[in-house]
């Protein structure tokens, strides 16, 4: 078995992160385009969706890891990432349904983003991670709360979907910036 360590699974952690994260942006542009035709583009799309799913499933099993290598207090908060990570993996799979998969993708992310804000507002003040990882973890909590609020003003037509991309912009930064904190953080702070 592979030795764990704070910086192998943050590292993993943090690469699931980059790969969800930038195919997701980069698919809904593809969705469109596979729209408007061509089998390139819908080739295209279904490959940047299984890149989503396995920059989730990257991430997951860095948290699966990464909860195994916190000390005690924090490993239940970490435990709560994990699930909202299954979460956040089965609404995508979900969403493929057209039209109630959306909702139900809507749902549980939801859901899933709110136990992500919960556990991050917990590891923010852990008392074992070190003060650089602590910082991560208040971005990650900050990213969450932009994507719920972002979610929330999706609703509004037109002007709603330009705050809600904007919020969602700097979300992403910050959860990149959050996870690379963490990651480079150490251990004998």
């Amino acid at each position: 078995m592979e030795n764990l360590t704070w910086k192998s699974t943050t590292k993993q952690i943090y690469t699931g992160v980059l790969l969800y994260s930038l195919c997701g942006m980069v698919s809904g542009l593809v969705a469109i385009l596979a729209l408007l035709g061509g089998d390139f583009w819908g080739v295209l799309s279904v490959i940047i969706s299984i890149a989503v799913v396995v920059g989730y499933i990257m991430y997951f099993l860095g948290l699966r890891n990464f909860k195994n290598v916190v000390k005690e207090p924090d490993a239940p908060v970490v435990n709560k990432l994990y699930t909202a990570v299954i979460l956040v993996i089965i609404g995508y799979i979900i969403g493929f349904i057209p039209i109630a998969g959306a909702i139900m993708q809507g749902i549980l992310s939801l859901i899933a983003f709110i136990m992500m804000m919960v556990a991050y507002s917990k590891l923010k003040k852990s008392p074992t991670f070190p003060e650089l990882a602590r910082k991560g973890a208040s971005m990650l909590f900050t990213a969450m709360l932009l994507a719920i609020i972002g979610s929330i003003f999706g609703i509004i037509p037109i002007v709603g979907a330009v705050i809600a991309g904007i919020l969602n912009i700097i979300s992403f930064i910050m959860v990149l910036l959050g996870w690379k904190k963490i990651a480079d953080a150490d251990l004998t702070e």
